[in-house]
């Protein structure tokens, strides 16, 4: 145990860089994001400064994936053992609606269930408030808490914001809870101090991007959209024109929103994840981590079957997920069920399912059964 100890690296050896290849394993399409994100890590665990971002992405583009994979890549990375009580929780969580006021206490809770988990049995009030300390907090859905919805106040929001404000500038909260005080457990009281808590916010920003698009196609905006020709899998070539918030988001949109100016200020980045286009989402099918193809050859794997797919047939897959650019990577998933879940049913009576030389067996997704199932016509 020492000597696996003495080879550990000081967080501050592994650079940016080398965060983003880990955090690259099962987050794909979104380098930019991922770069920010490997900064915003870094400077987290060196503990100078604060790495607080904000994503801002429709569903599906990877929030939630990115949040994961931090989560995974703290536990797949020996040096980062001391960092790895990380929590995700929804924002609207955090306020008491009926007394109109922001509950740390719940955010500290959910820190303190993966800090116990971390640091086993009968802790100490010392280890538990260290380890707490450390913590990531993302918060799914901020863009809930608006301080304006539907053009009208929103007091929630601003109470949400406002709280959240003050643990991002760093904050001593009073925390009970039982800790181990010579060998036995007792109620102690903790102070938490936030400054070294590292906070990820994430929200899908729906009607921002309806904001800033109209803002867009005014006339009077100067502005205008990107037309691009998109070459499909059966290699007709059709023009896309595409609304992209990244292209056009400036800071003062997202205060019209509804984001109070002083809750932004304390965001180290404000990060967009790009809308998945077919080459990405065909990337993600086929390379992900958590990608359903990757899962299903993982199933077919039990029955010494070989999955395989034919890259016309993943590249159709991705350009009927791409069709509903709301729901991006999810879609694949939906698509794709359609192809294999009649494999997976019962994959011993397929006609294309074939006997390799060496033991075992071979199953290709074609373009045939991709067109197929995504047509409606597969049986």
């Amino acid at each position: 145990m020492s000597a696996k100890n003495v080879d550990l690296r000081p967080p501050k050896g592994i650079a940016p860089p080398q965060i983003f290849e880990e955090l690259h394993k099962g987050v794909l399409g979104q380098n930019t994001a991922l770069r920010y994100v490997s900064v915003a890590v870094y400077k987290h665990t060196t503990g100078k400064v604060p790495g607080n971002i904000l994503l801002i992405g429709n569903s599906g583009t990877g929030k939630t994936t990115i949040m994961n994979n931090i989560q995974r890549m703290y536990h797949d990375v020996a040096e980062y053992r001391p960092f790895r009580a990380m929590t995700i929780i929804n924002a609207n969580l955090l306020v008491d609606s009926e007394r109109m006021e922001f509950q740390p206490v719940r955010l500290l809770e959910a820190v303190e269930q993966r800090a116990r988990a971390l640091v086993g049995e009968n802790p100490t009030a010392e280890a538990l408030k260290e380890t707490m300390e450390r913590a990531t907090i993302c918060i799914d859905e901020i863009d809930k808490m608006s301080s304006i919805v539907a053009g009208k106040p929103n007091p929630i929001g601003v109470v949400l914001q406002q709280g959240l404000l003050t643990l991002m500038e760093g904050e001593v909260v009073t925390y009970k809870t039982f800790a181990s005080v010579d060998g036995v457990e007792k109620a102690v009281t903790l102070n938490i101090d936030t400054r070294h808590m590292m906070f990820i916010c994430g929200g899908a920003f729906e009607g921002l991007y309806d904001q800033v698009y109209l803002r867009v196609i005014n006339p009077a905006s100067g502005e205008k959209l990107k037309s691009q020709a998109v070459q499909m899998a059966d290699g007709q070539v059709r023009i896309e024109t595409r609304f992209a918030l990244a292209d056009f988001l400036k800071p003062e949109d997202l205060f019209e929103y509804g984001m109070v100016p002083q809750f932004m200020a304390r965001f180290d980045n404000v990060v967009m994840l790009r809308d998945l286009d077919v080459a990405v989402l065909k990337s993600i099918l086929l390379g992900s981590l958590d990608s359903p193809f990757v899962r299903s050859k993982k199933f077919f794997e039990v029955m010494d079957i070989e999955l395989e797919i034919d890259d016309v047939a993943a590249a159709m897959i991705a350009e009927a997920a791409v069709l509903n650019i709301r729901t991006g990577a999810r879609a694949l998933r939906t698509v794709f069920s359609k192809i294999i879940n009649p494999l997976e049913y019962d994959p011993w009576q397929h006609e294309d399912l074939e006997k390799k030389p060496e033991g075992g067996h071979r199953l290709v997704i074609t373009k045939e059964m991709a067109r197929r199932a995504i047509s409606g016509n597969g049986g």
